[in-house]
Formats: C-alpha cells, sequence, structure tokens
C-alpha cells in the first residue's frame, strides 16, 4: 500500500500534540507499505489572505495561505488529509481512496470555548467552522478523530467519523518516582492548557501545598509560574528524567476536545494520573481504569493521598499501562479495517 500524508506540520520539534498524532499516522501506514509525506508551507500574502476572507468570511481560512508548490505527482493507494487546513489539497493528488484526519473537531473545540466564555479571539478565529468542517468531511471516503466526544458531536451534525485514538512515542514502565512530587505537563501557549492550571493553581494548590507536596510544572511559558511548593522548569526536551524524579501526574484540563496526549505519556511512563473529569471522558475504559477524575477542589488531595498507599499506587498504575496504544498501532489497525471492508 502506499500512502501520501498531507500536512502543515514540521515533524522536527518538540513530541506533543500535532507532532505525535501526525507520528501516530506515519508509523501506522508505514507498517502497510510506503509512505511519502507532503508538508504544505504557508505564504502570508496579503492579497491571498484578503480573497480567502472574502471567498469564505473565516479567519481560519485567511490567517496563512497554503500555496500548492511541488505536489507529488505519484498515485496513490490512500491520501490522508492531516486537519481540517489541508482537506483542499487532497483533491490535487491522485489516489484511489481519501481520508481527513480531523484529529479534534474545531466545531467541538469553538462550541466548548462559547460555553465557558474564554477565547474570544479563538471564537472569532473558527467563527462558521462547523460548517467548513462538515462540507469537506462529506468529500472523503473516511474521517477519523481521536475521541468518542468528537465523533458523536460530527454525527449530530451529519457525518460519520470513526475513532481513530491517540497513541504513545514511549512506553516505558518506569520504578515508582516519589508520591509526593506531583507533575503538570504542559504547553502553557496552549488555551486549555493555560486556563486549567491557572484554575488549578488558584483553587486548588493551596490545599495541598499546606500538606506539603510539591508541583514541578514542564512546558512552554511555565518558567514563568511562581508560587510555594512550586518548582518551574520551562520547555524541558526530555521528559523521562522529569516522570523519574515525579510520582503522580495531574491534568486539570477541562477545555480541550479529543484524547490529551499528556495524559497517555504520563501512563506509559509508569505514572498514576489525577485527572478533571473532561480529560478521562474521551479515553477508552481500559486506560481510565488507571485513572482518577477530580471533579470538586477538594478531590485532588483526596486522591493524592490515596496514592501514597504503595498498593493502590501499583494496582492504579498496572490497570492501565498495558492498554495505553505504541505510536501507529491505531491507525494499523483502522487502514486494516476499512481496506478490508472495501474489497
Amino acid at each position: 500500500m502506499k500512502t501520501l500524508i498531507i500536512s502543515t506540520i514540521d515533524l522536527m520539534g518538540p513530541a506533543q500534540g500535532d507532532r505525535l498524532r501526525l507520528d501516530n499516522l506515519i508509523q501506522g501506514a508505514q507498517a502497510l507499505g510506503s509512505v511519502d509525506h507532503w508538508r504544505l508551507t504557508p505564504t502570508y500574502d496579503v492579497r491571498h489572505q484578503m480573497q480567502a476572507w472574502w471567498q469564505t468570511r473565516s479567519l481560519y481560512w485567511a490567517r496563512a495561505y497554503y500555496a500548492p508548490r511541488n505536489p507529488p505527482t505519484t498515485a496513490y493507494d490512500v491520501v490522508i488529509a492531516f486537519q481540517l487546513r489541508t482537506a483542499p489539497f487532497a483533491s490535487l493528488i491522485g489516489g484511489r481512496h481519501r481520508i481527513l484526519d480531523l484529529t479534534d473537531s474545531l466545531g467541538l473545540f469553538r462550541h466548548r470555548l462559547e460555553q465557558a466564555h474564554v477565547g474570544r479571539l479563538r471564537q472569532w478565529i473558527l467563527h462558521g467552522i462547523e460548517a467548513a468542517e462538515v462540507a469537506w468531511a462529506k468529500r472523503f471516503d473516511d474521517v477519523w478523530v481521536s475521541g468518542w466526544q468528537d465523533a458523536q458531536w460530527l454525527k449530530e451534525h451529519g457525518v460519520t467519523a470513526q475513532v481513530v485514538a491517540n497513541a504513545v512515542r514511549e512506553k516505558i514502565l518506569l520504578p515508582p518516582g516519589n508520591p509526593r512530587d506531583l507533575l503538570f505537563v504542559g504547553n502553557l501557549a496552549y488555551l486549555p492548557n493555560r486556563t486549567g492550571l491557572q484554575r488549578f493553581l488558584r483553587t486548588v494548590w493551596p490545599h495541598l501545598a499546606r500538606h506539603q507536596y510539591r508541583l514541578h510544572v514542564v512546558g512552554r511559558g511555565s518558567e514563568r509560574i511562581r508560587g510555594e511548593g512550586i518548582i518551574a522548569y520551562g520547555y524541558v526536551p526530555n521528559l523521562q528524567e522529569i516522570y523519574r524524579q515525579t510520582g503522580i501526574s495531574l491534568s486539570p484540563v477541562e477545555l480541550g476536545t479529543g484524547t490529551q496526549n499528556k495524559i497517555l505519556e504520563a501512563i506509559g511512563f509508569g505514572r498514576p494520573v489525577i485527572c478533571s473529569p473532561t480529560g478521562i471522558m474521551a479515553l477508552p475504559q481500559t486506560i481510565q481504569r488507571g485513572i482518577h477524575v477530580a471533579t470538586q477542589p477538594e478531590d485532588w488531595l483526596h486522591h493524592v493521598e490515596a496514592l501514597q498507599n504503595p498498593e493502590v499506587y501499583q494496582r492504579t498504575v498496572g490497570a492501565a499501562w498495558h492498554a495505553v496504544p505504541q505510536s501507529g498501532e491505531p491507525v494499523t489497525r483502522r487502514l486494516r479495517q476499512w481496506m478490508e471492508g472495501e474489497t
């Protein structure tokens, strides 16, 4: 099977978010044959941007203009458009089958921002994105998302999407860390990470700090975080050493869609996770068994103290570690299933 993946993502850089998803696609397709990657690069041409705005009335399409430079001329068995902005370019390539990987529904993300009364600029940029998402999705043979919530949202809007889960690059069962050292990992330029951490530090952390717990905060922008018992690192290229030091991972993110990669990463390193209800919702039940959910501020302290017990700690880790997929596995399964159904 010969596959082309179209993206706007540079694979070089921190292993997070979109790069992890793109790596999942590439690894999964490579298990079944050869893979080419056509990376689109933006040009910030005002004339083209104004034209895009006039045609779509959407800042999402007008923020950058992607010129189809050097498109592959080979015919492919499968063409995968990675995320909505690459959808128009899939039709330029000869291919028997076309797949749109939305990863997360932008329409659902905008809806959540609106419900939470945050991210006004992003809401404005994504104005009308639901209609565009549905219109483009209907032009593809198969549509993928990373979580069931996104699939359900799209179904309500007339699109059938398949859940193809996110995965981890590294799956290493590390020895137990110090359960008094808690860890938050996330790029704070990403709005859900930033708002989730801010609320956690305001409503939850003072209670944990009084019990002499330590919070390690890692990710771009985190170097500015200050507070009692907080150790801020900023961007760290090798997270495995941070996971070795710390014993419990926290995910207070509440606005994101799809599967939280950092939850999977922590479980893949053998760390129990405490998260908000939103964080667990997109995860398979086999993984949910290894996660503690905090619905109220006092729940965080309750779960942290429960995990001080070595038996509870190990039982929590063991319940989820084996269920976490490695990069490529969910994509390979879906491609095989889909191709068998097409023949």
